[in-house]
């Protein structure tokens, strides 16, 4: 009985400007104030958890390591990280979403390494013998692109991917056959657009 009413000093002798708040602290009312002390510490060291820098530069977010080719959005970074810091992410936590999202960005540049390499060997299959030659034509009718068209082609990603080069040649050879060009070219068809969409109306 004795150690319960000293136990319980801390809980009565509490000053008037806690009293207001005395349920909180109803759950150690019975405890030693070493005990009292001991969650306070233990608390002290989780609340580092959901802390929030005073700015997002202090974050101090760092990135995994990237393997080369994958694209990082420096840019996009510095905005979500603007975003986070407004919403009240925690450090911790933050760090935790970039890990997870850089680990989804190096396993979707995998996947899409694989997906061009299968459509690589299709290409070359397809081409056969004139791979070379009609990938010639294909860089030569990028070089002629307005310089942002091919700056985003560049920065897509797509720059040397097959599927591009196989467009790009489909394009290219339509439009040497005279199918592409616009009215007034001695290769333009003489035909209407609803003609040529829907084919003859008699």
């Amino acid at each position: 009985m004795a150690d319960e009413i000293v136990a319980q000093e801390w809980f009565t002798g509490l000053p008037d400007t806690l009293k207001p708040d005395a349920a909180v602290f109803e759950p150690f009312k019975d405890k030693p104030v070493t005990d009292v002390l001991g969650a306070y510490r233990d608390l002290s060291k989780k609340s580092a958890d959901f802390a929030v820098p005073a700015t997002p530069a202090d974050y101090g977010i760092k990135l995994p390591t990237i393997p080369e080719g994958v694209p990082v959005d420096e840019k996009g970074l510095e905005g979500f990280l603007a975003k986070a810091h407004k919403a009240g992410v925690p450090a911790k936590a933050l760090q935790a979403l970039v890990n997870d999202q850089v680990a989804e960005a190096i396993a979707f540049h995998d996947e899409d390494k694989k997906s061009a390499a299968a459509a690589q060997k299709e290409l070359e299959t397809s081409w056969g013998d004139k791979f070379d030659q009609n990938k010639a034509l294909v860089e030569r009718e990028i070089a002629t692109l307005p310089k942002t068209m091919q700056d985003h082609i560049q920065k897509s990603g797509l720059g040397a991917h097959p599927h591009l080069y196989e467009l790009i040649f489909l394009v290219a050879s339509a439009r040497g056959e005279g199918r592409l060009r616009a009215g007034g070219d001695s290769g333009a068809t003489t035909k209407s657009h609803a003609e040529r969409l829907y084919g003859g109306t008699k």
